[in-house]
């Protein structure tokens, strides 16, 4: 299974979301800003990721959540689909997770 990406500048959700996906058997790995999420990619080949979440506010929205993307695709940050809103449940994050994989 290759490993997902968590950023989020807030070290709590990462810690949170870290856990919940490393229980149901996810590899993770986290970055607390995009510096450090490139340090990281540099050091792994980006097709090691399979998914990278990035904490982000709604486009048309105030509201916080995590934005998905497949490592080297194009995306298009209007499509809904691709958020999950905060604050979000173990099992909505694993989920969505599993959706995007």
């Amino acid at each position: 299974m290759k490993t997902i990406m968590v950023i989020d500048d807030e070290p709590e959700i990462l810690k949170l979301v870290k856990s919940s996906l490393e229980k149901d058997a996810f590899a993770v790995v986290t970055a607390k800003n995009s510096r450090q999420a490139l340090e990281l990619l540099d050091n792994e080949k980006e097709v090691n990721f399979g998914l990278i979440l990035i904490d982000t506010t709604m486009p048309g929205s105030k509201k916080r959540a995590l934005f998905s993307m497949i490592p080297g695709t194009k995306k298009d940050t209007s499509n809904i689909n691709d958020f999950l809103q905060k604050p979000f449940t173990d099992k909505q994050l694993v989920d969505f997770v599993k959706r995007k994989m």
